[in-house]
């Protein structure tokens, strides 16, 4: 007698609600956008509450009822990083395909405050967001789509290939201008989706592709933050050098250990393509002040965060 089979429950919750990139009372006050997060204003804050907590922390909801979302599954180029930015020809390039995807026109940002919404033509603008959970920064993980949908709020969905890949993340990859960074914590066939669609824009130098400067074909130079900023490269590994760098170090000499002291903030756990246990420190290799991956990105299994032990 066949065991019936067992009933998956869908892992993802509609989201609807409105995109904000500009503060119209204070201005320079504002959020900032970039390639892989947005401001976003749910309709129903309790449905973003009852969300998983991925790695144990509540959203980080604002005064007003805004949350920030992080784009699940891809990476862009940092336009703004504790002050630090990558090459910002692809980092701002993300930027504006990720706004204009959204709807936003004329967006100009302060000239002495290239991350902040100067104006736009409208905004908040609708959309919604098919959320996995709230991620370790108290932000909305999840796949991002622009205008209005005819699924009701709070509805419980399956995501296939096809819904992917109508989403915002998916097209800044294809656009070759996002990293495919996946984690655990997305279904394993949208993760093998993305690493095709990735592999595509590579294999058709697509966007920052042809520009990569730190790759697992050659090293790299790296002494400090100022050659470290005008590189492509990894964008997980480039916070974790920004900081390194931040923190008076000059040279690659200690960062190997730096990364290994830490094995929350730097040393996340991680599957390595063949399958085993790895870390963050697995995945690169250091010659002098010269770095080169072991690995590309989207070939990992990243673990998140783990939750807080409790006394």
């Amino acid at each position: 007698m066949k065991k019936p089979k067992k009933t998956v429950k869908p892992r993802y919750t509609l989201i609807k609600g409105k995109y904000w990139i500009h503060n119209p009372n204070n201005p320079r006050q504002g959020p900032q956008p970039d390639g892989d997060t947005v401001r976003f204003e749910p309709d129903s804050i309790d449905l973003v509450r009852k969300l998983p907590r991925i790695s144990g922390r509540p959203p980080n909801i604002t005064a007003n009822g805004q949350i920030n979302v992080r784009y699940e599954g891809i990476d862009t180029l940092e336009t703004h990083f504790n002050g630090k930015h990558q090459d910002l020809s692809f980092a701002n390039a993300a930027r504006e395909f990720n706004l204009a995807q959204l709807g936003f026109t004329n967006v100009r940002f302060y000239p002495d405050l290239p991350n902040v919404v100067q104006s736009v033509d409208q905004n908040p603008l609708p959309g919604y967001v098919i959320a996995n959970g709230i991620e370790a920064n108290g932000r909305l993980l999840g796949l991002v789509f622009s205008g209005e949908t005819n699924r009701r709020d709070g509805e419980k969905v399956f995501v296939d290939n096809a819904a992917l890949d109508q989403s915002v993340n998916a097209k800044l990859v294809v656009a070759g201008l996002a990293y495919v960074e996946p984690y655990d914590t997305m279904p394993i066939s949208l993760v093998q989706h993305l690493r095709t669609v990735v592999h595509a824009a590579r294999n058709g130098n697509s966007g920052l592709w042809p520009s990569e400067s730190v790759t697992t074909d050659g090293a790299t130079l790296i002494q400090n933050i100022v050659d470290l900023q005008v590189l492509v490269m990894w964008p997980k590994l480039f916070r974790r050098l920004a900081t390194y760098f931040d923190e008076g170090n000059v040279g690659l000499g200690q960062f190997d250990a730096w990364i290994r002291d830490d094995l929350v903030g730097r040393d996340d756990t991680l599957r390595l393509p063949d399958g085993e246990k790895g870390n963050m420190h697995d995945t690169y290799l250091i010659d002098n002040d010269t770095l080169q991956l072991q690995f590309r990105p989207e070939d990992l299994l990243i673990t998140p965060d783990p939750k807080p032990i409790t006394v």
